[in-house]
């Protein structure tokens, strides 16, 4: 992730430690099982900051530090034929988003098209889960998320005002779905967390410092965990990534009525918000020529002349499932080994460790 070295573990192995740190987080069995599972898909698909990363350095000091609740459950507290909201009740992220992703692709099976908002909630991380979780289901999957940490500079600004808003849209094809997940800012407050925490550097042309000039200085950038405006903050990727920041934040926060940008840290009781658009091709015609349509132009893509040194041109979504295929044929995936320690050290603290030592694998 960082240029690190990586030590191979148990999938088996990564997801019971999950699971147990998660139950003594709070977390009832269930709950921490699913959850689990959905940091674990993060690291089989190679989206480490996503996976055991994200897990012990974001999410488990939500519930430490009492900010969520382990023990809330999301619930529709308004519905339509073709629309819902679902509050989160101040619980975990990824339990709202699976409830949402879920309904939405229910919705728009029976009515066509459906819009499913989630408020109240937190983090739901790696937000191509949930939408190639509706393309497996044979509908169009969009999913837009609102962060709570503005981390982003507007253009021709400098401060930190806007989040890293992350947005992902998947598409049903005759075999791997496509899969297009991204941030539209020029990088992530997870790397630069990251790289602060372990001595690294960021890439040139991503982030600036207070004063808007350019740094490669991790500790000049906000890092997405503690706000403060008179520090530096993320690129937001010229006039593309900013237009597409905002509208991330009307979508997720303005449309499903949660806060949006600096209300998130200034505003007492400020809520996070989620928007998930499921659509079902069967609207304009058939579910099978709409996937044959869209594997031929991919076809088309792949076969297309490739640059020098590439061995194979590939689509969005076909990287992310061979790394998943892999670590599940050889049992095992690559965790960072600094992440490795610092989460056996917060299993200290809270009394549980791994199943197994995964060097003894």
């Amino acid at each position: 992730m960082l240029g690190h070295t990586t030590r191979p573990v148990g999938i088996d192995v990564l997801r019971s430690y999950m699971r147990q740190l998660l139950e003594a987080v709070g977390f009832d069995h269930e709950a921490a099982a699913t959850v689990a599972d959905v940091h674990v898909e993060s690291d089989l698909r190679g989206v480490g900051v996503q996976g055991f990363n994200h897990l012990i350095n974001s999410h488990l000091q939500e519930y430490m530090s009492g900010k969520a609740d382990p023990t809330a459950r999301p619930e529709i507290v308004k519905e339509r034929a073709c629309f819902a909201l679902v509050d989160g009740n101040s619980g975990p992220g990824p339990l709202a988003a699976l409830m949402a992703a879920d309904v939405a692709a229910t919705k728009a099976r029976q009515a066509g098209c459906a819009v499913v908002g989630v408020r109240n909630s937190h983090d739901l991380f790696h937000a191509g889960l949930y939408a190639e979780r509706m393309a497996n289901r044979d509908v169009i999957g969009m999913v837009f998320t609102d962060d709570v940490v503005p981390v982003v500079h507007p253009v021709g600004g400098v401060e930190p005002i806007i989040g890293s808003n992350p947005m992902a849209m998947s598409v049903p094809t005759a075999s791997v779905p496509f899969l297009a997940d991204f941030t539209p800012c020029s990088t992530l407050p997870t790397y630069v967390r990251y790289s602060r925490r372990y001595d690294g550097e960021l890439p040139d042309g991503v982030a600036h410092d207070r004063d808007g000039l350019p740094t490669t200085d991790p500790n000049q950038v906000c890092d997405g965990l503690d706000y403060r405006r008179d520090i530096g903050a993320i690129d937001p990727g010229g006039h593309k990534g900013y237009g597409l920041l905002l509208m991330i934040d009307f979508l997720s926060g303005a449309l499903v009525g949660c806060e949006m940008g600096t209300d998130h840290v200034d505003k007492e009781g400020a809520r996070k918000g989620h928007l998930f658009i499921a659509i079902d091709p069967e609207i304009f015609g058939g579910i099978d020529d709409f996937k044959r349509s869209v594997s031929g132009r991919l076809g088309a893509i792949k076969r297309s002349k490739m640059a020098p040194g590439v061995g194979e041109i590939r689509y969005p979504g076909e990287g992310s499932a061979e790394r998943r295929r892999r670590a599940l044929s050889s049992g095992e995936v690559q965790i960072d080994c600094h992440c490795w320690e610092d989460g056996l050290k917060i299993g200290e603290r809270l009394g549980v460790e791994p199943a197994s030592n995964p060097d003894a694998a």
